[in-house]
C-alpha cells in the first residue's frame, strides 16, 4: 500500500510540475491573451498577428528567420514582404512542426496532439516534426490538421477570415461535442456533453460577446438541456 501510494504521489508530482511548467511557458511568452481576450500587434517587419482567446507566442527574428512559436491558442497572420534585403522566410513552430509562409494570410492553432492551419491567401508550406515526414503545400481555401508524423487529408474552407477575428463561432455541420469544445475556450469553467448527444450538428454564425446566450439558444433549439453540478461547470445532457 505504501509502494503504490509513493507512486501515485510521484505521478501526482509529475503532473503538477507538467502544468505548472506549461503555465509558466505561456504566461512567459512574449505575447498572450487572457480567456475571452483577443489582440492584434505588429512585427518589425510589418506583419500583423491576431492571437485568439487564451492564446501565447514567442517571436524570435534573427538575421536569418523570422519565426514564431505557437505555444498554445490559435492565431492569424497577415505576412509583409520582409525589409531585409535577403528576404529572410517567415514560419510559425508548433509542437507538430512548422509552417513557412509563401507570402500569404493564414491562421495556425495548437491543439492538444496536433496542429491545424488554414490558408486565407496565397500558400504555406507544411514540415511534421518527424523530417522523414513529406513535406506538403495547402493554399488558399484549403484547411489542414497534421501530428508530428503525418499530415491528414486537406478539407476546404469558405471563410475570408477567421470568424474569431471578428468576434464570431462559426459552425457548419459541426458535432455538438466539437462546438462546445470551441466554445469552451471564450469562457470561465468547463462544458462537457454527454456522449448520447455528442453528434448533433450544429450550423450558423454565432457571436461570442455572451456564451451564455449561445449556450441558451441550443437549449432552446435542440433535444438537450443543461445542467449546472458545480458553480463553473455547464453538463449538457438530452432532454
Amino acid at each position: 500500500m505504501l509502494t503504490s501510494m509513493a507512486i501515485l504521489g510521484v505521478a501526482g508530482l509529475s503532473g503538477w510540475q507538467i502544468a505548472r511548467g506549461r503555465y509558466w511557458q505561456e504566461w512567459s511568452a512574449d505575447q498572450h491573451t487572457a480567456l475571452g481576450e483577443s489582440k492584434t500587434i505588429t512585427l518589425t517587419d510589418g506583419s500583423t498577428v491576431a492571437l485568439d482567446s487564451g492564446s501565447a507566442i514567442n517571436v524570435d527574428f534573427s538575421v536569418n528567420l523570422r519565426r514564431l512559436q505557437l505555444v498554445k491558442g490559435e492565431i492569424y497572420i497577415e505576412t509583409a514582404p520582409d525589409n531585409v534585403g535577403w528576404k529572410r522566410p517567415f514560419v510559425v513552430d508548433t509542437l507538430e512542426g512548422r509552417v513557412q509562409a509563401l507570402g500569404t494570410r493564414f491562421s495556425v492553432s495548437q491543439h492538444e496532439d496536433r496542429t491545424q492551419v488554414a490558408v486565407f491567401q496565397d500558400a504555406v508550406e507544411i514540415q511534421p516534426a518527424d523530417t522523414n515526414s513529406a513535406k506538403q503545400t495547402l493554399r488558399a481555401g484549403q484547411q489542414v490538421q497534421f501530428t508530428s508524423s503525418h499530415i491528414e487529408t486537406i478539407h476546404r474552407h469558405s471563410q475570408e477570415i477567421p470568424a474569431w477575428t471578428q468576434g464570431f463561432i462559426i459552425a457548419d455541420d459541426l458535432p455538438l461535442s466539437e462546438f462546445l469544445l470551441q466554445l469552451n475556450r471564450y469562457r470561465s469553467g468547463y462544458i462537457t456533453c454527454d456522449p448520447e448527444i455528442a453528434d448533433l450538428r450544429i450550423i450558423g454564425s454565432y457571436p461570442l460577446k455572451d456564451t451564455d446566450k449561445i449556450l441558451a439558444f441550443l437549449e432552446a433549439n435542440l433535444p438537450i438541456k443543461l445542467t449546472h453540478p458545480l458553480p463553473y461547470w455547464v453538463k449538457v445532457l438530452p432532454r
